[in-house]
């Protein structure tokens, strides 16, 4: 197998709509103007749709139904409502089917969700700006595990690729053999190809790169690298994960208990 598949359905996907290059625009000019977006999204009947089904999803477990954009917006802030927009826009592209990871779609959500909110609730703490930027990019940094299924599915490889995820510990390592390319690269390619804002692109080149991340990327990259070791395909905030996580954040001189404390909030919607 090789990578050209996939770059040739990367290539193949469609434009983004108007409407979510719009909110992009948006966020692009700093703090976001929530009426503004809220606008722009009831402007696009679809994408109304989408939201408000993504929302209403037993996932989040509200007791009543979301039946506005601004009652979406409200609940679950901008940040987290450009992640949904962006995910579910991106992946209307794809044939969802996560059985060579041993996941169902809506565990796969769960997970992305996870990330983008342990993302969210631990670096508002630290950085406003940083926290805005990586919520999106957090709950999209799995994405291309879609396209790589869908090549180890076509390709009838899915028990030895399930059997080699249990075997090794790095996730990257066996996709690389599969397809010579992990998530990351794929995501960076996906970024790129859609014009999302080229920190989106930037950051998927070093997330697997521990070592040369360039200094003007460290702030996002690393704190990206320390939710992905706390929360991934395999494991969702276990022991060893964390403990994985607290290591990351020891070596880059971060606080564990803001992190812990992140943690807690994230277990307790998710996991409790």
């Amino acid at each position: 197998m090789s990578y050209i598949p996939i770059i040739a359905r990367v290539n193949s996907l469609p434009p983004l709509p108007e409407s979510v290059l719009e909110i992009e625009q948006v966020f692009s000019q700093g703090n976001p103007d929530i009426d503004k977006i809220v606008k722009i999204i009831e402007k696009d009947p679809s994408l109304t749709a989408d939201i408000l089904s993504k929302v209403n999803a037993p996932l989040y477990g509200f007791r009543k139904s979301i039946v506005s954009v601004l009652q979406a917006v409200t609940l679950f802030g901008s940040s987290q409502i450009r992640s949904i927009v962006l995910s579910s826009s991106i992946h209307r592209g794809f044939d969802i089917d996560l059985a060579p990871y041993g996941i169902s779609t809506l565990e796969f959500s769960k997970i992305s969700m996870m990330q983008s909110e342990l993302m969210f609730q631990w670096y508002m703490g630290i950085d406003v700006d940083i926290a805005r930027s990586a919520t999106p990019i957090a709950f999209l940094m799995e994405t291309g595990k879609i396209l790589i299924a869908k090549d180890v599915l076509e390709n009838k490889k899915t028990a030895a690729f399930l059997n080699d995820l249990s075997k090794y510990e790095d996730v990257s390592y066996v996709e690389n053999i599969y397809t010579m390319m992990s998530t990351a690269q794929i995501n960076a390619l996906i970024f790129k190809h859609l014009n999302l804002n080229e920190i989106f692109s930037e950051c998927m080149r070093y997330l697997d790169n521990e070592h040369e991340i360039p200094s003007n990327l460290k702030d996002i990259v690393i704190p990206l690298q320390i939710v992905r070791a706390a929360i991934n395909i395999q494991d969702q905030l276990s022991e060893y994960s964390i403990a994985n996580a607290i290591n990351l954040l020891a070596q880059n001189s971060y606080s564990v208990e803001s992190f812990e404390r992140a943690i807690k909030r994230v277990k307790t919607k998710y996991l409790e």
